[in-house]
This record gives C-alpha cells, sequence and structure tokens, in this order.
C-alpha cells in the first residue's frame, strides 16, 4: 500500500470518527477524498483535530484499556476468577505473553501509533492550510498545539507501559518516537530520549496555547470551537500539567514542581474544588469531581462500559470488583470520605461495587467524561517534590479536606500517606500502576487477598514491532 493511499485513508478515518459515516458517505464517496479536499475549509480542519480525540478515547486507548480495565487490573484493584473465560487473570498475574494479554497489548500499541500517525498527518496539513489562508495564524497555533499534545501524551504513555523503570533503565531501550508522517520506520529510543523528547513537544505545545481562551475565560460552556469546554480538549493548562507529570517520571523534580505550581498559581480558579453538595445528597452524584478535570476525555463508551464491566447485575465470575476487605484497607474503612461512600455501593450483591461510571445523567456538562488529568495530582506532585515537611504534608490535607477527611497527624509519613492518596484517588483512571512503576514499588497491596504481590512493570514490545519485516 502506498504512502499516498495511507494518507488518504487516515484522513478520511480522521473526518468519518468526527462527523458519523452517513452524513458524509452521502456527499462523496470515501475513497475519492484527497488531503487538498479534506483541509480546505476551516471546518474540516475541525472535524480532522476531533477526530483525532475520539481516537484517544477508543476502548484501546484511553476509553477502557489505559484507565478502566487492564491498567487497573495491573495495579491489583480488582480480583478477577480464574475460570478461563474473561482472561482478566492474565493481566492481574502479569502473565504478559498469555495470547489474550499480548493481544490486548498489540492493540493497544496499534491504535496508539495509528493515532500518532494521524496527529502527525493533521500537523503537516494544517500548516498548509494556515498558509493557504484556510485557517488563522491564531487558531492554526491552537489546534497545532492541541495535535503536538496529543502526540507526547500517546509516546509518553507508550513509554511508561513499554519502558523500563525509568530510575533504573533510562538508557534502556523503551519505544519509537515519530515525529513525521512519512510511514518510515523509526529506531527505538531508551526511555530518556522519550522523554526528552515528550518534554519538548509539551514545551512547545505551551507556547502554541499561550492564546487559548481557557487563560481569560475558563470552562465556557458553548459551541465555539475554539473557547468551549476547553477541559475536554489539551489546553494550556493540561499541557502544564502533563509536562509536571512527565518531569516528574524523568527525575526532573524541580520542573515538576514548577509546572505544577504554575498551573495553580494561574489558573486554579478555573478548576474549583467539587462542592459536597454537588456528590453527597443528591440524585445525580458528580463522581468524577468534574470541576477538577484538567483535562477529559469525552467517552461515547462510557456508559456502556460501565454496564460491561462494573454494573452489578454482572455475574461474580465476570465483574470487576475489589475485595472487599482491600477496599476498607484502602479507604482506612473512613465513611467520611466521599470517594468511598459514594463511589462504592452496596446494592444487590454482598459487597460494594464501582459506581464512578454509572449513568446518573447523560445531560449533565460532566456526562461521559472520561478524567484524563485532574487537580489533585498537582498537589500530590508538590507534596512529592516540597523539601520543607510540613509544607508538603499541607499539600496532602488540602486534598484531604476536599474528600472530607481532616488533617493527617504532624509525623505522618509522607510517602506513606501519599500512596495511601494515590490508591483513593485515581480508581477506574489508571494512574496508579503508573504510580507504583515511577517509584518501583516492590511490594503492592494483592488483588485477591490483604496480603503484598510482586509486580512486573515492563509489558514486551509487541511482536508487530518486533519481528524483522
Amino acid at each position: 500500500m502506498n504512502l499516498k493511499y495511507i494518507i488518504q485513508i487516515l484522513l478520511v478515518a480522521m473526518l468519518l470518527a468526527a462527523t458519523g459515516c452517513k452524513k458524509y458517505l452521502q456527499v462523496q464517496p470515501a475513497g475519492s477524498y484527497t488531503e487538498v479536499q479534506v483541509f480546505a475549509s476551516e471546518r474540516a480542519v475541525q472535524q480532522a483535530l476531533n477526530g483525532l480525540y475520539i481516537e484517544l478515547s477508543s476502548n484501546e486507548l484511553y476509553g477502557a484499556a489505559l484507565t478502566q480495565t487492564y491498567l487497573e487490573l495491573m495495579a491489583q484493584r480488582f480480583r478477577v476468577t480464574s475460570n478461563g473465560v474473561t482472561f482478566f487473570e492474565q493481566y492481574q498475574q502479569y502473565n504478559y505473553n498469555a495470547t489474550q494479554a499480548r493481544a490486548t497489548f498489540e492493540a493497544v500499541w496499534q491504535k496508539a501509533y495509528h493515532t500518532i500517525m494521524s496527529a502527525n498527518l493533521f500537523l503537516e496539513k494544517l500548516d498548509r492550510s494556515v498558509t493557504s489562508q484556510v485557517i488563522s495564524e491564531e487558531k492554526g497555533k491552537l489546534m497545532q498545539g492541541e495535535a503536538l499534545a496529543i502526540r507526547a501524551l500517546i509516546h509518553f504513555d507508550m513509554m511508561r507501559i513499554f519502558g523500563a523503570v525509568y530510575s533504573l533503565g533510562a538508557d534502556q531501550p523503551a519505544i519509537p518516537y515519530y515525529t513525521a508522517a512519512d510511514a518510515k520506520a523509526q529506531p527505538i529510543n531508551t526511555s530518556a530520549q522519550v522523554g526528552a523528547k515528550v518534554l519538548e513537544d509539551l514545551t512547545t505545545a505551551e507556547t502554541l496555547l499561550a492564546g487559548d481562551a481557557i487563560k481569560t475565560s475558563g470552562i465556557l460552556v458553548n459551541q465555539d470551537f475554539y473557547s468551549g469546554y476547553r477541559n475536554q480538549r489539551l489546553n494550556y493548562y493540561a499541557v502544564k500539567a502533563l509536562k509536571a507529570r512527565a518531569a516528574l517520571w524523568t527525575g526532573k523534580k524541580t520542573e515538576a514542581r514548577d509546572a505544577a505550581l504554575a498551573v495553580l498559581n494561574e489558573g486554579e480558579k478555573w478548576f474549583p474544588w467539587l462542592p459536597y453538595n454537588a456528590i453527597v445528597g443528591t440524585s445525580t452524584p458528580d463522581r468524577v469531581f468534574s470541576t477538577e478535570l484538567l483535562f477529559a476525555l469525552y467517552n461515547r463508551a462510557l456508559y456502556g462500559n460501565y454496564d460491561n464491566f462494573f454494573n452489578a447485575s454482572i455475574l461474580d465470575s465476570y465483574i470487576l470488583a475489589p475485595d472487599p476487605a482491600n477496599l476498607r484497607n484502602t479507604f482506612e474503612n473512613n465513611e467520611n470520605d466521599f470517594r468511598y461512600t459514594t463511589t462504592w455501593r452496596l446494592t444487590t450483591k454482598p459487597y460494594r461495587t464501582f459506581f464512578k461510571y454509572e449513568n446518573v445523567s447523560q445531560a449533565r456538562p460532566w456526562g461521559y467524561l472520561q478524567p484524563m488529568v485532574r487537580k489533585s495530582e498537582l498537589y500530590y506532585i508538590l507534596a512529592e517534590t516540597e523539601t520543607d515537611p510540613v509544607t508538603a504534608l499541607g499539600y496532602l490535607n488540602t486534598v484531604r479536606n476536599n474528600r472530607g477527611l481532616p488533617n493527617l497527624a504532624a509525623n505522618a509519613t509522607l510517602t506513606v500517606e501519599l500512596a495511601k492518596e494515590y490508591r483513593k484517588e485515581f480508581y477506574g483512571e489508571g494512574q496508579l500502576f503508573f504510580y507504583y512503576k515511577r517509584t518501583n514499588t516492590a511490594a503492592i497491596p494483592d488483588a485477591m487477598s490483604t496480603g503484598v504481590k510482586t509486580p512486573v512493570y515492563v509489558v514486551p514490545l509487541p511482536l508487530s514491532e518486533t519481528t524483522p519485516r
């Protein structure tokens, strides 16, 4: 298949993902599209960028695999039965070479690099649209910044999954990094090389997004492409928060602290803590804490995934649910923590099940939102990178106070309390496995009991990448 045909397929796929097949097929057969046509109008360029976000929210990426399911199983979030039906135990047991696990990570890899290719293609064609004045330079910068951030985000998480524990093997081969849409195979970069390129892309994206409307207007609930629902796009503050996350992963603690602090100093007013009455004592609890989300994907499969994985009506041998004792231990059996009492409920089963993504109201502004970057993570980064122990505990206490919990004791051990917070805060979001891997935690709570398990942090590269072509 030649490159031009590949490009046309990617462009059409991006457009159809953003708009739905029927409308476009009624206008013109997909096979007759060219890259010139796709980028000949501002509306079409917008739809192509939307297509990238829809790719991110696919179940092979952040719609399920990298948030709700497989990474959570690898973090020992859920107990599973070894019945040979669901294959969930393959991820929980770190049996990455098992048939189903290999197929899963192959699908993750393929979708990730397909989306990276689409982002690179978008960036290449966007330049031409700006040059030809289809898109203004100002609008072009915003869109370019978002696409660069998408490219960085995916590469970063592929490195976090398939690369070594950074503190032990930054110089070991990890993944390829693609910056062009020329379909030429790229060499495997080390984790250090990937990390540097991620931070470079995010820094460039931050500069391009300097004119983002979110900086002056916050989260506008309107239909304007460039100012509406900015927390559902990789906006200026979300990109800086990702920089903090990536800097911390690569051992650049000062840079991580500076980026996290800048987001909170400049933009926290746009991301207020969720009010208590928005989650407790209401028939439509906002269990994703939407006001605090710097970036979330609109996940059209969110409620279907809830029914497939977490709904209390699922048989015990299929449902993703934690060991009851483990869950109580995670939340220290504290009923005041409304991450516990509102998200984990007793209904038809003799144990609590996960309600975070239950469909309580599609019409709410937070309907269908898959959390990607939270304000609370910035507080955790500040706590970890702060040299003064009193100030560090203060950052944790800020989050705790906004979750219904009192201050920690003055002599509390920061590392212990920080690990507890990661376990409580990020259920169904895929972040706990990465926390364990970044800190190279040797033993983590076993999903099947109150004991511990030795994790295997490095997922083998897919055969499609390692098999000679």
